[in-house]
């Protein structure tokens, strides 16, 4: 019955369409030429599925694309369109249907590649097939529901996406199911079968050839990443740009759609070798109708001398030679590096890399230091009785903290990598080391020059210590952030001020969310905010969260009482940096507070629908942050970090939780669920103009920033991107930093405790160096104090007992690569500015020093990933830093 049903429907349908002349709403049928399921599984990328009988369209796994035969209405305005194709297996409830921004061919295309000869990827090399479609690499997107009647799907399109194909602005349909349910695989035929093909039905009005003005004010603009643009002034009637450099097309994903009046942007990128030749480079910009129409071409020239961009210096640095007579029975290395229990390097050290490295030459420790900074070394100390040791400086302002490191089991060796505050006396042995880890502030009102101290063991050794300060100054609050993520509270206020001050003592801040995913339900708790005061009272946190429907303001006492210190900084008046407000601080606000958000949720998956007919629900957010946002100001919480963040995973039939995946989403709804709680943030947190303001981030953490579909286009919020898509999609990520204003920064898994720390730094740099501003490591806590014993990834604070049963805090080695990463990051932020260098520049600079190419490693699919960097060496991170520094003092 299905497919007698679909034949006569293609009759009706092609008798409807007549011979292209000057009627109105004359209708057509436009052919499909090419269609491919696009496969996104692990392990299947390079399969391709053309010239099968049925595609399949599964969530983010199974994407269809489709090209037409659109040469039966060139010169037509179209007024509707519909795509009809024959149900396969299952239903499919919606879809997003995108443009395509680059040829492919059907039987070549996979989603590594579009199958076009000289690209390796889709549009540019390495481009997955994500990258350009779904709103991605300019690309129009349109969500429609499934109109499925007798077997047959009618999906809407709109005009601008059969124009934009028409006229060569686009190169097919993309169609991307709404779920992310894998439990089944639902299907359509193809165009190999004869009688069930998919096509497009088109409703054409006149003809219409529309000439558009030239464009103008053509300009060369340099984004701060260093690629090069062309600024356009959008005239009247333009629809799409057709853009030529040195003659060679460029690719239409650096292309945007036209806006009337607006100023808009063109890469210039993705180009052949050829167009990089000769002085100047030849930009030809024509204005298209969406009929077709052709303005007259306007050109621009890009001098050679903006290609080329301010030229590198790149310092030759040199290690000094190592001493004839090194220190007996002791060795001193960078706290980055390591050795296991039997003496043997975790990761690839040089052999004499103990006694001679960019620190320490065998006989003397020699540092280099920035106003502010805090530096350090490691001592490998060996010896056959016990020993006190210390460090002393000529200077009494120098602040020293001096910690053991414990070994503990890892990967089947003994490492190093809890640390303990340095007891008066350790027992020392001739064959095991004893890791000793000296950290040194340096004031930030030091004058440059030399200041001289050494490291005494009380058995008559000595290790003298020189740091050259140097003539700038690192700034108090960290240009670059690395939040130190942590799920539930500790018990008592000063347990948390003690972990923030180990936090700030490394340049990061620990964020410690307190809610959990089952918060939906009426009834349940909404938030878990309910320390031990000082006082010795707990927090309220029964009347922190019992707000009403419509209520206005909520209960801040002890939140302020709690938290404020922190938050204000003034818990650290006494400390290094002095008072630095919390950079990055957790708020309560998500789906289910202030209110339950089953309480008003009417099953739409539509969340802009869902919660309508009950306004309070919104309204009360909305009150309740702006409430929040008038504390802060009156407070002066102004430098906070204030984060709204949605961190639920739920879905539609689990009542106990959000109705959607909000923390790292997946499917469509879920994105369209952030943006909607996104505007509710933007209404709440909608600020007087006045001085001073508070700062509120609409943080999203994301995993499948290729996913979107134009939901979350053109807001300026705080990403949290995993690691593996940073990677894969860095070009996506990149350009939303650019052409939105957001702000990404990358979250992962710190290294392995049996691998080299150095990790951490290269993560870093590799993140900064393209735009990121900070890291995120995952669960940072160790709550048991089982990292004593036994290597925690994820311990970098370690919880612990004394013998009197109290609460003590210790850190890992990790954390000070932590801290090493963002003051190096100061180096380049204050070489960046002196030089005058793109960002692009800068990666140039660094990866002239240290090799960061890298895998990241998942355990699973929702695993954000831990970055490996396994062409580091010993000296290139050191390296890095000595050029910076070489540079800055010239």
């Amino acid at each position: 019955m299905k497919r007698c049903y679909f034949a006569s429907t293609v009759l009706m349908l092609i008798s409807l369409a007549g011979p292209i002349g000057q009627a109105q709403d004359t209708t057509v049928t436009l052919p499909v030429t090419q269609d491919n399921s696009i496969v996104m599984v692990d392990g299947e990328w390079g399969e391709n599925a053309g010239e099968q009988g049925r595609m399949r369209i599964k969530g983010n796994q199974h994407v269809v694309v489709m090209a037409f035969d659109t040469s039966s209405i060139v010169d037509r305005v179209v007024n509707k369109a519909t795509l009809v194709c024959v149900q396969g297996e299952n239903t499919i409830s919606g879809v997003t249907l995108s443009t395509i921004a680059t040829a492919w061919n059907e039987t070549r295309s996979t989603g590594l590649t579009a199958g076009i000869a000289g690209i390796d990827g889709w549009g540019y090399d390495g481009a997955l097939f994500p990258a350009l479609v779904g709103g991605n690499g300019n690309t129009l997107t349109h969500h429609v529901r499934s109109d499925l009647r007798d077997g047959i799907y009618y999906w809407d399109v709109p005009a601008e996406m059969i124009h934009a194909m028409t006229i060569g602005a686009a190169y097919g349909l993309a169609i991307h199911e709404d779920d992310a349910d894998y439990g089944r695989n639902p299907t359509i035929f193809s165009r190999e079968q004869s009688s069930q093909k998919p096509f497009m039905v088109v409703e054409l009005g006149d003809r219409q050839i529309t000439t558009p003005q030239a464009p103008s004010s053509l300009e060369v603009v340099t984004r701060s990443d260093g690629v090069l643009q062309i600024a356009v002034t959008t005239p009247v009637d333009t629809f799409a740009y057709d853009v030529a450099v040195d003659g060679v097309e460029l690719g239409r994903h650096n292309i945007p759609m036209a806006v009337t009046g607006k100023r808009q942007l063109i890469a210039i990128r993705d180009l052949p070798p050829s167009t990089t030749r000769g002085d100047d480079r030849e930009v030809k910009v024509v204005a298209r109708s969406r009929t077709g129409g052709s303005s007259e071409p306007v050109t621009i020239r890009i001098p050679r001398a903006i290609v080329d961009n301010i030229p590198l210096v790149t310092p030759e640095i040199s290690i000094r030679p190592a001493s004839p007579a090194p220190l007996p029975m002791l060795g001193v290395i960078p706290v980055m590096d390591k050795y296991d229990a039997d003496g043997k390097p975790v990761g690839s050290l040089p052999d004499d890399y103990r006694s001679h490295n960019a620190i320490f030459d065998g006989q003397r420790v020699r540092l280099i230091a920035a106003a502010g900074e805090v530096v350090g070394f490691q001592t490998l100390l060996r010896g056959d009785s016990e020993a006190a040791v210390s460090v002393n400086f000529e200077t009494p302002s120098l602040r020293v903290d001096l910690f053991e490191a414990i070994n503990v089991s890892a990967s089947g060796r003994r490492i190093p990598d809890p640390l303990v505050p340095l007891p008066p006396t350790i027992k020392l042995l001739p064959n095991r080391d004893r890791v000793i880890i000296a950290d040194i502030y340096v004031p930030f009102d030091s004058p440059p020059g030399t200041r001289r101290g050494e490291m005494v063991i009380s058995d008559g050794r000595r290790i003298p210590i020189e740091i050259e300060v140097q003539s700038f100054s690192l700034p108090r609050y960290a240009t670059f952030t690395c939040e130190m993520n942590g799920y539930g509270l500790p018990d008592t206020v000063s347990e948390y001020e003690a972990l923030q001050r180990i936090a700030y003592d490394h340049r990061v801040h620990a964020n410690i969310l307190h809610y959990s995913h089952h918060t939906a339900a009426p009834g349940s708790r909404k938030s878990a905010l309910d320390m031990r005061l000082k006082s010795g009272r707990r927090m309220d946190n029964k009347r922190y969260d019992d707000i009403q429907p419509g209520a206005t303001s909520g209960f801040w006492d002890d939140f302020a009482e709690a938290m404020g210190p922190y938050i204000d900084g003034s818990l650290f008046k006494d400390g290094h940096r002095g008072p630095i407000a919390a950079p990055g601080f957790y708020l309560t606000f998500h789906e289910s507070w202030p209110l339950h958000c089953r309480s008003y949720f009417d099953g739409n998956p539509d969340a802009y629908q869902a919660f309508a007919a009950k306004p309070e629900y919104a309204q009360t957010y909305v009150n309740i942050l702006e409430d929040f946002v008038s504390l802060a100001k009156a407070k002066g919480w102004n430098r906070t970090g204030f984060q709204v963040y949605f961190n639920n995973k739920g879905s539609l039939g689990e009542l106990t939780k959000a109705p959607w995946i909000l923390d790292e989403p997946a499917g469509y709804w879920d994105y369209r669920a952030l943006n909607y709680y996104g505007e509710l943030t933007d209404r709440g947190r909608a600020d007087a103009p006045s001085e001073p303001r508070a700062r509120v981030d609409y943080r999203i953490d994301i995993s499948r920033p290729e996913y979107c579909r134009g939901q979350l286009d053109g807001r300026d919020d705080l990403w949290i991107v995993s690691s593996s898509a940073f990677k894969q999609y860095r070009r996506l990520v990149t350009d939303r930093i650019q052409q939105h204003g957001l702000r990404a920064w990358v979250y992962g898994t710190s290294n392995h405790v049996h691998e080299t720390n150095r990790d951490i730094q290269a993560w870093a740099l590799d993140a900064w160096g393209d735009g990121a501003t900070g890291l995120v490591p995952w669960q940072t806590i160790n709550k048991d104090g089982s990292a004593m014993k036994a290597a925690d990834q994820l311990g970098l604070f370690i919880f612990d007992k004394d013998d009197a049963g109290e609460t003590v805090i210790h850190h890992s080695m990790r954390l000070k690569a932590f801290r090493d990463a963002e003051q190096l990051i100061e180096y380049l932020h204050l070489l960046r500015a002196k030089q005058g260098w793109s960002l692009a520049q800068m990666r140039q600079f660094i990866e002239h020093y240290v090799n960061l190419a890298s895998d990241v490693e998942k355990t699973d699919a929702d695993d954000a990933g831990t970055s490996r960097y396994g062409k580091l060496t010993a000296t290139g991170i050191e390296s890095l830093r000595l050029a910076a520094v070489a540079l800055l003092n010239q």
